[in-house]
């Protein structure tokens, strides 16, 4: 008698542990993005979010935005908010300047467009490495305050 109810807990354990990880399995989190240091007030930043070192900064993201800053504006912070599957990522924003949809740079690649990294990540002798920039997103709803900067 006692094996068929030790049997019977174990199936229920298993069967809520089962469900609780189905629960979570979809659930999203909620990134509210603070950007600050913008000169103007005009214009748009876009948002690149990556969720691996290998494409870290490059063309394939988890998702983009572009975020018309007068229709953000909250004071003097633009705030934009992304509901994102629970994980590990890293943003990068710029500001468009010129209003041309793209990321400028100089010939050797450096921004000549104010930018931000998520976690304020700063460049040394090249861009950032996605691991100072990266944070994990879970079901808690999280703020990140960037700073806009000119390289």
């Amino acid at each position: 008698m006692k094996t068929c109810r030790t049997a019977r807990l174990l199936a229920l354990a298993l069967l809520f542990s089962t469900t609780a990880a189905q629960a979570e399995d979809g659930a999203a989190g909620l990134l509210k993005i603070e950007i600050t240091g913008l000169k103007d007030v005009t214009g748009s930043v876009y948002v690149a979010v990556y969720d691996s070192e290998s494409r870290w900064l490059g063309e394939e993201t988890v998702t983009s935005r572009e975020v018309d800053i007068a229709g953000a504006l909250q004071g003097e912070v633009v705030t934009t908010e992304l509901q994102l599957p629970l994980g590990s990522y890293a943003f990068s924003i710029f500001y468009d300047a010129n209003g041309n949809g793209e990321l400028d740079t100089n010939f050797i690649g450096m921004p000549k467009e104010p930018i931000a990294l998520s976690n304020n990540a700063k460049a040394r002798f090249g861009p950032p490495k996605y691991e100072d920039a990266a944070f994990a997103l879970d079901l808690e709803p999280m703020t990140q305050r960037v700073i806009m900067t000119l390289l």
